[in-house]
Parts: C-alpha cells; sequence; structure tokens
C-alpha cells in the first residue's frame, strides 16, 4: 500500500499498517503501542508520528470515540471513508458501518469545500445485547 502511493516503506510504518490491516476493529493509540511492544520496543513518540503520516497519506483514517479518544483504521481501496461508525456504548468498541454512506450536504456556504462528513452512531453491538 506504502509503495503505491509512491512513499518510502519504513519498518516503523510497515509495523503500524500490518497492525491496523489485521485487526477487526479501530484501534487506540495505547492500544497499537501495546501491540507492538509485544515483540520489540516502540517509541511512542514514533508511533503519533507514524499515525499522523498514515492520516496525511489517507492510508489510515481516525474515528473519535465518545471517550474523545482516536481509533485508527485502514482506509480501504485507497479511497477516502465515506461510511458511518458504530460504537458500543458497554464495551467501547468501534464496527465499521461500510452499507451506511453520511449523505454530503449539497450546498455549503459560498467558499466553502467539504472534504469529508463523519457520522458516528452509538448503541450497544449484538455480543452486549446477548449478554
Amino acid at each position: 500500500m506504502i509503495h503505491e502511493i509512491g512513499q518510502r516503506p519504513t519498518s516503523s510504518r510497515v509495523a503500524v499498517l500490518n497492525i491496523l490491516l489485521e485487526s477487526e476493529f479501530p484501534l487506540t493509540h495505547h492500544e497499537l503501542l501495546q501491540t507492538l511492544t509485544q515483540s520489540a520496543p516502540f517509541d511512542r513518540v514514533t508511533l503519533y508520528r507514524v499515525l499522523d503520516w498514515l492520516v496525511e497519506c489517507s492510508l489510515v483514517h481516525p474515528i473519535m470515540g465518545e471517550d474523545r479518544t482516536r481509533r485508527f483504521q485502514v482506509t480501504q481501496h485507497n479511497a477516502k471513508h465515506h461510511h458511518a461508525h458504530f460504537e458500543c456504548t458497554s464495551c467501547g468498541k468501534m464496527f465499521c458501518l461500510d452499507d451506511v454512506k453520511p449523505k454530503v450536504p449539497n450546498s455549503v456556504p459560498a467558499h466553502f469545500t467539504v472534504e469529508s462528513v463523519e457520522l458516528n452512531i452509538k448503541g450497544q453491538c449484538d455480543q452486549c445485547n446477548a449478554a
């Protein structure tokens, strides 16, 4: 993915991207750091820089949870993410709702440009509902 956008795949970039690709859910900085440090030391500042770079390159997108913690997820198919997210208020997990597309407004004030629309839906996931 990094080669496809014409950038250099450093070991830090590849490590972070691989963890996000393997995860079913968006991960916080803390969750990423815990996973990265299981095999070798990894600097938390480097992780912040790598995540910022991945977001800037549109390889990853951040999702802000109700707890005001950013979670990160791989942006699929080299496209900007245009789907809603569901946050479980019981377990805190976030899920992509690929079939739920936020609507971009037809008109915005003059000289405004829409870059993205975020839609976060909150409730209980199926596992928490079953419990």
